[in-house]
């Protein structure tokens, strides 16, 4: 059974080496990692991560590949600065509150893989949402920005989100071919190694 990188520690040492300004974001970062041990399904616990020199940034890989969500304005922002940028897929296995946040860490080629996302992105087509109220709907991403304000101003905070492209067939077959081009990548210099437990 393959080992379990021990996360926050490893991504930590990112920061102190990469992130001169900003450190502070990791804390965020941390927050959200440690939520997503409680998700049921890998998708919700499968991130994009980044540590640049002014700050770091975490995102689900699946909105990435998404175009109209933040976190696919987020991760190809930064293409101008890509020497300066350590990049990695952080897999979050299942866990308990208060445990350590184990899983896998994938090193990622941020030029490069910013470039496909940029070419293989979907648009979102609906929006499914659960309000503070506990009031559901689904829309489309047209009507979403329309009456996102008055929704929220009505029902109370967005509880949960999830965007939705036209083919979501589609969109799992990108992922998928993600994770098979990471895993037939031969590296000729590997990454330092993350504690595992």
């Amino acid at each position: 059974m393959e080992k379990k990188a021990d996360i926050i520690p490893f991504l930590e040492s990112i920061v102190k080496e990469n992130t001169r300004s900003y450190q502070s974001d990791f804390a965020y970062d941390e927050k959200r990692l440690q939520a997503a041990m409680l998700e049921m399904y890998q998708e919700d616990r499968t991130f994009l991560w980044m540590s640049r020199p002014c700050g770091t940034h975490c995102v689900l890989e699946r909105e990435v590949f998404l175009r109209e969500t933040g976190a696919h304005s987020i991760w190809t922002h930064y293409d101008y600065d890509i020497e300066h940028i350590r990049a990695f897929r952080v897999i979050v296995a299942p866990g308990r509150p208060g445990a350590f946040v184990l899983g896998k860490l994938q090193p990622l080629n941020y030029g490069e893989q910013v470039q496909r996302v940029k070419r293989d992105a979907l648009h979102v087509e609906t929006v499914e949402m659960t309000f503070e109220d506990g009031e559901a709907c689904t829309m489309t991403f047209e009507e979403y920005r329309r009456q996102v304000r008055a929704l929220t101003h009505y029902h109370g905070k967005i509880q949960q989100m999830r965007y939705k492209p036209e083919d979501e067939a589609k969109l799992s077959c990108i992922l998928q071919a993600e994770r098979t081009f990471f895993a037939e990548k031969k590296r000729a210099r590997r990454p330092r190694k993350p504690q595992t437990r």
